[in-house]
């Protein structure tokens, strides 16, 4: 069904980039497709439509971008007969509007002239209101660890390097040393609840040691990327063993995930459409 869109299978297997990247290249994707087959029936579009969630899904699991936008389109698609693209390019704008807010919020109340900027992998929405900051004429240093094994804190820090903005990047090894040097960390989510939120591992280790060195910690999120409740299928976050071991050794075993499950405790804040929400006496979301 995808043969002729290499572009898919890239986004199947894209690891670096942040959740909100990689949704917007499906929605490309999509769009071009059933642009391009305009003229299939409804059943056919439902049909195509399921085959390609259950690829995004089995590629990506733990993104709530996903099925978000799906019941969405499958609702829309029930309730008022538009076509796919109309209803990608409402689900895209109203996206790209709450993750405005959200950065407007963070550049505004969070990014201060002499800020040390501590954050962890490759958030999209954190770079850009680290990007923003930087338009806006505030100087600051972002501060980054390389986010083994694929490597997106290292990836940023080229970007954020080649546009102008100082950067330090540390081992993870040296986290502690990196956010020691912090006043703020931000960091983003590929889902959340009310109780807890879903980023890259290693997450949960750069928020107990802002709590413990008294750091700022925020995350920067928008409504896309929220569900009723935590991931219940952790089996899929598995990867090459080749990442960090090439050959095959007797007696050495290799676990390579790359997400995280992490509660709210010691989270100052959690970034929703612009809104900086904060917790309740059970570390929960008050909404």
């Amino acid at each position: 069904m995808m043969i002729n869109y290499p572009e898919f299978e890239a986004m199947l297997l894209e690891q670096e980039a942040g959740a909100t990247t990689i949704l917007f290249k499906y929605i490309n994707i999509l769009n071009r497709y059933f642009s391009e087959h305009a003229d299939l029936s409804r059943a056919a579009q439902r049909e195509a439509l399921e085959y390609v969630y259950k690829e995004v899904r089995a590629a990506h699991p733990l993104m709530a971008i996903f099925p978000n936008l799906h019941s969405f389109m499958l609702e829309q698609m029930e309730k008022n007969k538009k076509n796919i693209p109309d209803i990608l390019n409402v689900f895209a704008e109203k996206t790209n509007s709450n993750i405005n807010k959200t950065i407007e919020t963070c550049v505004s109340k969070l990014i201060k002239d002499g800020s040390f900027i501590f954050t962890f992998s490759h958030s999209s929405v954190v770079r850009k209101a680290i990007m923003e900051a930087a338009s806006r004429g505030r100087r600051f240093e972002v501060i980054l660890t390389e986010a083994r094994p694929v490597g997106e804190g290292v990836a940023l820090a080229k970007f954020l390097g080649r546009a102008g903005i100082p950067v330090s990047l540390y081992t993870d090894a040296a986290m502690e040393l990196a956010i020691s040097r912090s006043d703020l960390v931000l960091v983003g989510t590929d889902w959340y609840w009310h109780r807890g939120f879903i980023n890259k591992i290693g997450t949960h280790s750069a928020l107990r040691i802002a709590e413990e060195r008294e750091k700022l910690f925020y995350i920067l999120s928008d409504t896309s990327k929220q569900m009723p409740t935590p991931p219940s299928d952790w089996s899929r976050d598995k990867h090459p063993q080749s990442q960090l071991l090439m050959e095959s050794i007797e007696n050495v075993t290799v676990y390579n995930p790359y997400f995280e499950s992490i509660w709210y405790r010691g989270v100052d804040g959690i970034l929703i459409d612009g809104e900086i929400k904060r917790f309740d006496a059970k570390n929960e979301i008050i909404m």
